[in-house]
Protein backbone atom coordinates (compact mmCIF):
# COMPACT_ATOMS: atom_id res chain seq x y z
CA UNK A 1 0.00 0.00 0.00
CA UNK A 2 2.90 2.37 0.67
CA UNK A 3 4.67 1.63 -2.61
CA UNK A 4 4.89 4.45 -5.14
CA UNK A 5 2.45 4.59 -8.05
CA UNK A 6 3.84 5.38 -11.49
CA UNK A 7 2.22 7.74 -13.96
CA UNK A 8 1.24 4.82 -16.17
CA UNK A 9 -0.29 2.87 -13.28
CA UNK A 10 -2.40 5.81 -12.15
CA UNK A 11 -3.60 6.55 -15.68
CA UNK A 12 -4.68 2.93 -16.07
CA UNK A 13 -6.63 3.10 -12.78
CA UNK A 14 -8.31 6.33 -13.84
CA UNK A 15 -9.20 5.19 -17.37
CA UNK A 16 -10.74 1.96 -16.10
CA UNK A 17 -12.67 3.76 -13.37
CA UNK A 18 -14.08 6.29 -15.84
CA UNK A 19 -15.08 3.56 -18.27
CA UNK A 20 -13.56 5.23 -21.33
CA UNK A 21 -13.56 3.37 -24.65
CA UNK A 22 -9.95 2.29 -25.27
CA UNK A 23 -7.99 3.95 -28.07
CA UNK A 24 -4.99 2.03 -29.41
CA UNK A 25 -2.53 4.56 -30.75
CA UNK A 26 0.76 6.21 -29.80
CA UNK A 27 1.26 9.97 -29.37
CA UNK A 28 4.33 10.03 -27.10
CA UNK A 29 7.73 8.90 -28.36
CA UNK A 30 8.51 6.97 -25.18
CA UNK A 31 5.42 4.81 -25.69
CA UNK A 32 7.17 3.14 -28.65
CA UNK A 33 10.76 4.34 -28.77
CA UNK A 34 11.78 2.29 -31.82
CA UNK A 35 9.79 1.19 -34.89
CA UNK A 36 10.51 -2.46 -34.14
CA UNK A 37 9.86 -2.32 -30.38
CA UNK A 38 6.60 -3.22 -28.69
CA UNK A 39 4.53 -0.34 -27.34
CA UNK A 40 4.67 0.35 -23.61
CA UNK A 41 2.20 -1.85 -21.71
CA UNK A 42 0.13 1.23 -20.75
CA UNK A 43 0.16 2.93 -24.16
CA UNK A 44 -3.52 2.20 -24.79
CA UNK A 45 -4.52 3.73 -21.42
CA UNK A 46 -2.30 6.76 -21.88
CA UNK A 47 -3.62 7.39 -25.39
CA UNK A 48 -7.19 6.98 -24.14
CA UNK A 49 -6.57 9.51 -21.36
CA UNK A 50 -5.01 11.89 -23.88
CA UNK A 51 -7.97 11.70 -26.26
CA UNK A 52 -10.40 12.30 -23.36
CA UNK A 53 -8.61 15.43 -22.17
CA UNK A 54 -7.21 13.91 -18.98
CA UNK A 55 -3.66 14.37 -20.30
CA UNK A 56 -2.73 17.55 -22.21
CA UNK A 57 -0.06 17.08 -24.89
CA UNK A 58 0.96 20.73 -24.84
CA UNK A 59 1.87 20.38 -21.16
CA UNK A 60 3.58 17.01 -21.42
CA UNK A 61 5.61 17.54 -24.60
CA UNK A 62 6.82 14.60 -26.70
CA UNK A 63 7.45 12.30 -23.74
CA UNK A 64 5.12 11.10 -21.01
CA UNK A 65 7.63 9.34 -18.71
CA UNK A 66 5.18 6.54 -17.87
CA UNK A 67 7.40 4.75 -15.36
CA UNK A 68 8.22 7.80 -13.24
CA UNK A 69 6.35 8.16 -9.92
CA UNK A 70 3.28 10.35 -10.31
CA UNK A 71 3.34 13.55 -8.29
CA UNK A 72 0.40 14.72 -6.22
CA UNK A 73 0.07 17.74 -8.52
CA UNK A 74 -0.23 15.62 -11.68
CA UNK A 75 -2.60 13.18 -10.00
CA UNK A 76 -4.97 15.97 -8.94
CA UNK A 77 -4.87 17.64 -12.36
CA UNK A 78 -5.84 14.36 -14.02
CA UNK A 79 -8.66 13.96 -11.52
CA UNK A 80 -9.83 17.53 -12.18
CA UNK A 81 -9.92 17.00 -15.94
CA UNK A 82 -11.51 13.56 -15.81
CA UNK A 83 -14.44 14.92 -13.80
CA UNK A 84 -14.65 17.99 -16.06
CA UNK A 85 -14.67 20.37 -13.11
CA UNK A 86 -14.73 24.13 -13.50
CA UNK A 87 -11.94 26.20 -11.92
CA UNK A 88 -12.86 27.97 -8.69
CA UNK A 89 -12.37 31.63 -7.87
CA UNK A 90 -12.49 30.85 -4.16
CA UNK A 91 -9.63 31.55 -1.72
CA UNK A 92 -6.51 29.41 -1.87
CA UNK A 93 -6.71 26.84 0.97
CA UNK A 94 -3.12 25.59 0.59
CA UNK A 95 -0.18 27.18 2.38
CA UNK A 96 2.42 25.75 -0.03
CA UNK A 97 0.70 26.61 -3.33
CA UNK A 98 1.09 30.03 -4.89
CA UNK A 99 -1.91 31.90 -6.23
CA UNK A 100 -3.68 31.32 -8.49
CA UNK A 101 -4.45 27.63 -8.12
CA UNK A 102 -8.09 27.60 -9.15
CA UNK A 103 -8.07 23.92 -10.19
CA UNK A 104 -6.63 22.73 -6.88
CA UNK A 105 -9.01 24.98 -4.97
CA UNK A 106 -11.96 23.43 -6.80
CA UNK A 107 -10.84 19.90 -5.94
CA UNK A 108 -10.54 21.03 -2.31
CA UNK A 109 -14.01 22.60 -2.32
CA UNK A 110 -15.51 19.41 -3.73
CA UNK A 111 -13.92 17.37 -0.88
CA UNK A 112 -11.93 15.25 -3.34
CA UNK A 113 -8.51 16.23 -1.96
CA UNK A 114 -8.38 18.10 1.34
CA UNK A 115 -4.64 18.40 1.85
CA UNK A 116 -2.47 17.63 4.86
CA UNK A 117 -3.07 19.54 8.15
CA UNK A 118 0.24 20.74 9.58
CA UNK A 119 0.83 23.30 12.32
CA UNK A 120 -2.52 24.96 11.75
CA UNK A 121 -2.06 25.16 7.99
CA UNK A 122 -3.16 22.97 5.06
CA UNK A 123 -0.32 21.58 2.97
CA UNK A 124 -0.77 20.27 -0.57
CA UNK A 125 2.78 18.95 -1.19
CA UNK A 126 2.56 19.19 -5.01
CA UNK A 127 5.86 17.40 -5.72
CA UNK A 128 5.23 14.58 -3.27
CA UNK A 129 4.79 11.11 -4.73
CA UNK A 130 1.56 9.14 -4.51
CA UNK A 131 1.33 5.76 -2.78
CA UNK A 132 -0.88 2.90 -3.91
CA UNK A 133 -3.12 3.46 -0.90
CA UNK A 134 -3.52 7.17 -1.68
CA UNK A 135 -4.22 6.46 -5.35
CA UNK A 136 -6.87 3.91 -4.42
CA UNK A 137 -8.59 6.46 -2.17
CA UNK A 138 -8.56 9.10 -4.91
CA UNK A 139 -10.00 6.72 -7.50
CA UNK A 140 -12.71 5.61 -5.06
CA UNK A 141 -13.67 9.24 -4.40
CA UNK A 142 -13.69 9.96 -8.12
CA UNK A 143 -16.11 7.09 -8.77
CA UNK A 144 -18.43 8.19 -5.97
CA UNK A 145 -18.31 11.83 -7.04
CA UNK A 146 -19.01 10.96 -10.68
CA UNK A 147 -22.11 8.99 -9.64
CA UNK A 148 -23.56 11.73 -7.39
CA UNK A 149 -21.56 14.96 -6.99
CA UNK A 150 -23.99 16.65 -4.61
CA UNK A 151 -24.43 13.56 -2.45
CA UNK A 152 -20.68 12.96 -2.34
CA UNK A 153 -19.93 16.49 -1.15
CA UNK A 154 -22.67 16.41 1.49
CA UNK A 155 -21.44 13.10 2.91
CA UNK A 156 -17.76 14.05 2.78
CA UNK A 157 -18.45 17.37 4.53
CA UNK A 158 -20.51 15.59 7.17
CA UNK A 159 -17.80 12.96 7.74
CA UNK A 160 -15.21 15.71 8.13
CA UNK A 161 -17.32 17.57 10.69
CA UNK A 162 -17.77 14.37 12.67
CA UNK A 163 -14.04 13.64 12.56
CA UNK A 164 -13.07 17.09 13.84
CA UNK A 165 -15.79 17.29 16.49
CA UNK A 166 -18.03 19.90 14.85
CA UNK A 167 -20.91 17.63 13.81
CA UNK A 168 -24.38 19.14 13.90
CA UNK A 169 -27.45 17.43 15.33
CA UNK A 170 -28.63 16.94 11.76
CA UNK A 171 -25.36 15.18 10.90
CA UNK A 172 -25.69 12.78 13.79
CA UNK A 173 -29.34 12.04 13.05
CA UNK A 174 -28.57 11.24 9.41
CA UNK A 175 -25.90 8.78 10.49
CA UNK A 176 -28.21 7.28 13.11
CA UNK A 177 -30.97 6.69 10.58
CA UNK A 178 -28.48 5.14 8.17
CA UNK A 179 -27.30 2.73 10.88
CA UNK A 180 -30.89 1.79 11.71
CA UNK A 181 -31.77 1.09 8.07
CA UNK A 182 -28.69 -1.10 7.65
CA UNK A 183 -29.54 -3.06 10.80
CA UNK A 184 -33.13 -3.58 9.64
CA UNK A 185 -32.03 -4.77 6.20
CA UNK A 186 -29.13 -7.01 7.23
CA UNK A 187 -29.44 -9.51 10.14
CA UNK A 188 -25.65 -9.52 10.43
CA UNK A 189 -25.18 -5.76 10.56
CA UNK A 190 -23.87 -4.34 13.83
CA UNK A 191 -24.95 -0.82 14.71
CA UNK A 192 -22.02 1.46 15.51
CA UNK A 193 -22.01 1.99 19.29
CA UNK A 194 -21.99 5.47 20.81
CA UNK A 195 -19.85 5.04 23.89
CA UNK A 196 -19.95 7.60 26.68
CA UNK A 197 -17.40 7.71 29.49
CA UNK A 198 -18.63 9.08 32.82
CA UNK A 199 -15.58 9.60 35.02
CA UNK A 200 -15.28 13.14 36.39
CA UNK A 201 -16.46 14.83 39.56
CA UNK A 202 -18.37 17.27 37.37
CA UNK A 203 -20.21 14.34 35.74
CA UNK A 204 -21.39 13.24 39.18
CA UNK A 205 -22.95 16.63 39.96
CA UNK A 206 -26.23 15.17 38.68
CA UNK A 207 -26.47 13.34 42.03
CA UNK A 208 -26.76 16.63 43.91
CA UNK A 209 -25.89 16.28 47.61
CA UNK A 210 -24.88 12.65 47.06
CA UNK A 211 -22.31 13.52 44.39
CA UNK A 212 -19.24 13.40 46.64
CA UNK A 213 -19.80 10.03 48.29
CA UNK A 214 -20.93 8.44 45.03
CA UNK A 215 -17.80 9.69 43.28
CA UNK A 216 -15.65 8.35 46.12
CA UNK A 217 -17.37 4.99 45.71
CA UNK A 218 -17.33 4.74 41.91
CA UNK A 219 -14.58 5.71 39.51
CA UNK A 220 -17.32 5.95 36.91
CA UNK A 221 -19.26 4.19 34.20
CA UNK A 222 -19.06 3.05 30.60
CA UNK A 223 -22.40 3.91 29.01
CA UNK A 224 -24.09 3.18 25.69
CA UNK A 225 -25.89 6.27 24.43
CA UNK A 226 -27.73 4.55 21.57
CA UNK A 227 -28.90 1.45 23.44
CA UNK A 228 -32.52 2.11 22.47
CA UNK A 229 -31.65 1.65 18.80
CA UNK A 230 -30.15 -1.76 19.57
CA UNK A 231 -33.17 -2.71 21.66
CA UNK A 232 -35.66 -1.69 18.98
CA UNK A 233 -33.91 -2.52 15.71
CA UNK A 234 -31.23 -5.12 16.56
CA UNK A 235 -32.25 -6.73 19.88
CA UNK A 236 -30.45 -9.96 18.98
CA UNK A 237 -27.08 -8.18 19.16
CA UNK A 238 -24.90 -9.70 21.89
CA UNK A 239 -22.33 -7.79 23.88
CA UNK A 240 -19.78 -8.03 26.66
CA UNK A 241 -17.42 -5.55 28.27
CA UNK A 242 -14.04 -6.78 29.49
CA UNK A 243 -11.21 -5.05 31.33
CA UNK A 244 -8.14 -6.32 29.47
CA UNK A 245 -5.51 -5.24 32.01
CA UNK A 246 -4.16 -8.48 33.48
CA UNK A 247 -3.53 -6.93 36.89
CA UNK A 248 -7.11 -5.61 37.07
CA UNK A 249 -9.11 -8.79 36.54
CA UNK A 250 -11.14 -8.25 39.72
CA UNK A 251 -12.99 -5.57 37.77
CA UNK A 252 -14.41 -8.42 35.67
CA UNK A 253 -15.88 -10.19 38.71
CA UNK A 254 -18.61 -9.61 41.23
CA UNK A 255 -18.62 -11.03 44.76
CA UNK A 256 -22.02 -12.23 45.94
CA UNK A 257 -23.30 -13.46 49.29
CA UNK A 258 -25.01 -16.83 49.45
CA UNK A 259 -27.22 -15.51 52.24
CA UNK A 260 -27.50 -11.75 51.79
CA UNK A 261 -27.81 -9.44 54.81
CA UNK A 262 -26.86 -12.18 57.27
CA UNK A 263 -23.07 -12.28 57.22
CA UNK A 264 -20.08 -11.96 54.95
CA UNK A 265 -19.38 -15.68 55.19
CA UNK A 266 -20.05 -18.05 52.29
CA UNK A 267 -19.41 -15.66 49.46
CA UNK A 268 -18.62 -16.54 45.87
CA UNK A 269 -17.40 -14.77 42.77
CA UNK A 270 -19.16 -14.55 39.43
CA UNK A 271 -17.71 -13.32 36.17
CA UNK A 272 -19.08 -10.14 34.64
CA UNK A 273 -17.36 -10.63 31.28
CA UNK A 274 -19.88 -12.96 29.66
CA UNK A 275 -22.14 -12.53 26.65
CA UNK A 276 -25.46 -10.78 27.16
CA UNK A 277 -28.17 -9.78 24.68
CA UNK A 278 -29.42 -6.23 24.26
CA UNK A 279 -32.96 -7.52 23.89
CA UNK A 280 -32.84 -8.72 27.50
CA UNK A 281 -32.63 -5.10 28.58
CA UNK A 282 -30.23 -2.65 30.19
CA UNK A 283 -31.32 -0.46 33.06
CA UNK A 284 -31.46 3.24 32.31
CA UNK A 285 -29.75 5.63 34.70
CA UNK A 286 -32.13 8.57 34.90
CA UNK A 287 -29.54 10.79 36.56
CA UNK A 288 -27.26 10.60 33.52
CA UNK A 289 -30.08 9.97 31.05
CA UNK A 290 -28.22 7.05 29.49
CA UNK A 291 -27.75 3.29 29.72
CA UNK A 292 -24.90 1.81 31.75
CA UNK A 293 -22.89 -1.03 30.28
CA UNK A 294 -20.31 -1.27 33.05
CA UNK A 295 -19.47 0.41 36.34
CA UNK A 296 -15.96 0.72 37.75
CA UNK A 297 -15.67 0.83 41.53
CA UNK A 298 -12.68 2.32 43.30
CA UNK A 299 -12.59 -0.51 45.84
CA UNK A 300 -13.04 -4.18 44.99
CA UNK A 301 -13.65 -7.37 46.91
CA UNK A 302 -12.99 -11.03 46.38
CA UNK A 303 -13.90 -14.35 47.92
CA UNK A 304 -11.11 -16.25 49.66
CA UNK A 305 -12.09 -19.63 51.12
CA UNK A 306 -15.67 -18.51 51.42
CA UNK A 307 -14.78 -15.30 53.24
CA UNK A 308 -15.28 -11.71 52.12
CA UNK A 309 -11.97 -9.93 51.49
CA UNK A 310 -11.93 -6.22 50.76
CA UNK A 311 -9.42 -4.83 48.25
CA UNK A 312 -9.39 -1.06 48.84
CA UNK A 313 -8.18 1.45 46.28
CA UNK A 314 -8.08 -1.23 43.58
CA UNK A 315 -8.16 1.39 40.85
CA UNK A 316 -6.02 4.42 41.54
CA UNK A 317 -6.41 8.04 40.54
CA UNK A 318 -4.37 8.92 37.50
CA UNK A 319 -4.22 5.48 35.94
CA UNK A 320 -5.88 4.53 32.67
CA UNK A 321 -7.79 1.27 32.43
CA UNK A 322 -8.15 -0.61 29.16
CA UNK A 323 -11.45 -2.19 28.19
CA UNK A 324 -12.89 -3.88 25.13
CA UNK A 325 -16.49 -3.85 24.04
CA UNK A 326 -17.29 -6.98 22.05
CA UNK A 327 -20.38 -7.08 19.84
CA UNK A 328 -21.73 -9.90 17.70
CA UNK A 329 -24.80 -10.35 15.58
CA UNK A 330 -25.54 -13.24 13.24
CA UNK A 331 -22.21 -14.30 11.77
CA UNK A 332 -20.60 -10.90 12.29
CA UNK A 333 -18.53 -9.65 15.22
CA UNK A 334 -16.71 -6.45 16.11
CA UNK A 335 -14.65 -5.14 18.99
CA UNK A 336 -13.91 -1.64 20.25
CA UNK A 337 -11.10 -0.38 22.47
CA UNK A 338 -12.16 1.82 25.37
CA UNK A 339 -9.79 3.91 27.49
CA UNK A 340 -11.05 4.81 30.97
CA UNK A 341 -9.13 7.47 32.91
CA UNK A 342 -9.51 7.24 36.69
CA UNK A 343 -9.95 10.74 38.15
Amino acid sequence: PQGEVTRAQFVKMLVEAMGYKKIDSVSFVDMKPYPTSKPHWASVYIETALRNGVIVKAEEGDRFYPDAPISRKDMVMMLFRALKLEPSDGPNPYYDLAEPNDCFTKVYEEYLVRGIPMNGKIIFNPTGVTTRAQAAVIISRMIDYKADPKGFVEKAARDERIANGTATKEDLEIIRQSEIEKAKADPNYIIEPKIRIINTRKDFEVYGEDAEWRFNLNAGYIALENYEDYDKYAPDTQYKVVCTDKDKDLINTGTLLTQPFISYDHVYEVRRDYWKTFGDGIAKNDYFDTYMLFNIKRDEEKAVNGKWTDVPDYVKKGETLNFKLYLKRGNNSREYDIKFKVN
